[in-house]
């Protein structure tokens, strides 16, 4: 008998199971595919290509975990992008944001958003700091039942709103901004050049199924902030062979310490005793106990194809029912011949902006249009898949 099973081997999973394992715990992993990583693998998507097929680049990686699973030990190694977003524009110009020039192009749009750039990454920077000193904690959770347990949970509410009053009244105002304002109207409040607002506003709408004027879109902006990459706040990276190398190094920490992970398994059911889950089922029939089961996959998935209804509360299936998971994103690797020669800044050598993400959508309205009316719908195709677009080359 084992004291967790995990469902999904991508990398939350294989995460919770390392963690366990070094607290001595026994631990099963099982993924239906044949390979471990979930969403974060390398695969041949092409004859002699190798790419990062799903998830792309890395920021959000918490240095901690990086260092209590010993990664670069096991052969994670991640370098940062020369320059985040590239925008060239239908002009002939172009805008780069990242690096140490954000500045001075910047300021070839506006001479006044190149002078009020600082503030606003200050800003942005602050507020940053305080999820990066929370994102490590459990958040505060409502609770019935004993009086203990409520303070306990107030502890942990007055220890974020502790942190939100060190920022200062202006910076508090700041900080409610982007948890509840569009990051269109946020970026209007900062910056007067569309190509300026598009390069950033674009961090509000990779990967989320919102407009930038939606509300709450800020947030997301934020969240694309708050990162960092070997040590440098607010940088996003590539990993070295792909977003795959992270869960290989991840499971190698994690069999490393002892965890059994095992590949071509899918879960049929999740057996519950008593209110309580008892461990799994998997589709060839085997029987898992465990004394605890940890899930790495779609809640829809979990709580309405995996969990039997009876097990659940009405009102907790009802709220999953009605859970909105709908993907923001299309994904399409190109295997190509030789690097894009932009007009806006021509060259098929390999230059910085062929590594960072490349948008081809000139302003908000513009991304507001894609989304609300289809129009372009073409334009905006073809702006993810040169976004994502892969130069890859055979062993």
């Amino acid at each position: 008998m084992h004291d967790v099973v995990i469902i999904g081997g991508g990398h939350n999973g294989l995460v919770c199971s390392a963690y366990l394992a070094m607290a001595g715990l026994k631990v099963l992993v099982l993924d239906q595919r044949p390979v471990a990583g979930g969403a974060a693998v390398t695969e041949e998507f092409s004859p002699g290509f190798r790419n990062s097929v799903a998830s792309y680049a890395v920021s959000l990686l918490n240095p901690k975990i990086i260092r209590d699973l010993d990664l670069a030990v096991h052969g994670l190694r991640i370098v940062e992008r020369p320059v985040s977003n590239f925008l060239p524009l239908g002009d002939g110009s172009f805008l780069k944001v990242g690096g140490s020039h954000t500045k001075r192009e910047v300021a070839k749009f506006s001479a006044r958003d190149a002078e009020r750039l600082d503030d606003y990454q200050r800003r942005l920077a602050a507020v940053a700091n305080v999820l990066r000193a929370s994102v490590l904690e459990t958040p505060p959770n409502v609770v019935e039942g004993s009086p203990f347990a409520v303070i306990a949970e107030l502890f942990k509410a007055g220890t974020i709103a502790n942190r939100i009053r060190a920022l200062g009244l202006d910076l508090q105002r700041h900080f409610l901004d982007l948890f509840v304002a569009s990051a269109g109207d946020f970026l209007d409040s900062w910056f007067e050049s569309a190509p300026i607002k598009a390069a950033f506003g674009f961090d509000s709408v990779v990967g989320n199924y919102a407009s930038p004027y939606a509300p709450g879109s800020a947030y997301v902006l934020l969240h694309h902030s708050f990162g960092e990459v070997n040590g440098k706040k607010g940088v996003w990276g590539h990993a070295i062979g792909g977003m795959g190398a992270i869960t290989q190094a991840m499971a190698k920490a994690a069999a490393a310490h002892g965890v059994d992970i095992r590949l071509s398994t899918r879960v049929r059911q999740v057996l519950v005793e008593n209110g309580r889950a008892v461990g799994v089922e998997t589709d060839k029939g085997e029987t898992i106990s465990a004394a605890a089961v940890a899930a790495g996959i779609n809640p829809k998935l979990l709580y309405l194809h995996l969990v039997d209804s009876c097990a659940l509360p009405e009102e907790v299936r009802r709220r999953i029912e009605k859970w909105r998971c709908g993907s923001g994103t299309f994904r399409m690797n190109v295997a190509l011949s030789e690097l894009p020669d932009f007009t806006a800044l021509p060259g098929r050598a390999l230059a910085e902006d062929h590594a960072s993400s490349i948008i081809i959508a000139p302003s908000l309205a513009y991304m507001e249009r894609a989304y609300s009316c289809g129009e372009p719908v073409l334009p905006a195709f073809r702006a993810e898949i040169a976004r994502r677009f892969v130069m890859g080359r055979p062993p």
